[in-house]
């Protein structure tokens, strides 16, 4: 296994990690959980750009790549939903749904003999949703501490969430035209 892999295996393990001190009551939990996000951020970073520099792109690197970035964000975003924090059930949900439609498509891209790796705008909504997952985590952090709390900071949660549908739903738009012959020979 090459050292992106393990990066990226590293950050599945930083994301699964991080739910339960997410989940925890206690805030010194929150801030472990707000820097177990921040490693698996930076190592979702620098394994892509390791594999691309070193050449050492790989199937289980393009299959294990998404799987952990779905599990940083989408487990950092139910647990955020357990919190006092705004975070919108129908937003999550809809990120969870568009995931499993993406899967979906990669699966059926696979069955036509296609494994697409990462693209320009699944980077960008992975950058967008990770910023925004840790401003998140930050707020939580921020309003066990402060008394009483800005209303604009604890409805904060609230925008970001809608954020990161906005950028998950705009990469899917792209994926879909991207595969649609894959589409249109399933369907045929």
């Amino acid at each position: 296994m090459n050292l992106a892999n393990r990066l990226t295996m590293l950050r599945i393990a930083l994301a699964l990690a991080m739910f339960p001190a997410l989940l925890h009551r206690e805030s010194l939990y929150h801030l472990i959980a707000f820097f177990l996000c921040l490693a698996a951020v930076i190592t979702d970073f620098i394994d892509g750009r390791l594999a691309r520099i070193t050449r050492s792109i790989s199937p289980f690197g393009k299959v294990a790549d998404p799987i952990a970035d779905k599990i940083l964000i989408v487990g950092a975003l139910i647990a955020l939903t357990r919190t006092e924090l705004n975070v919108p059930h129908w937003g999550v949900f809809l990120i969870i749904a568009r995931e499993l439609l993406i899967d979906g498509l990669r699966l059926l891209n696979t069955a036509y003999g296609k494994l697409p790796g990462a693209q320009p705008w699944g980077k960008l909504k992975m950058g967008i949703q990770s910023v925004c997952v840790l401003a998140m985590i930050a707020v939580l952090i921020v309003s066990e501490h402060m008394d009483p709390v800005a209303g604009w900071l604890m409805s904060l949660p609230y925008y970001l969430t809608v954020i990161c549908v906005i950028a998950a739903w705009n990469s899917a738009y792209h994926y879909f035209r991207q595969s649609r012959e894959a589409l249109e020979k399933s369907w045929g």
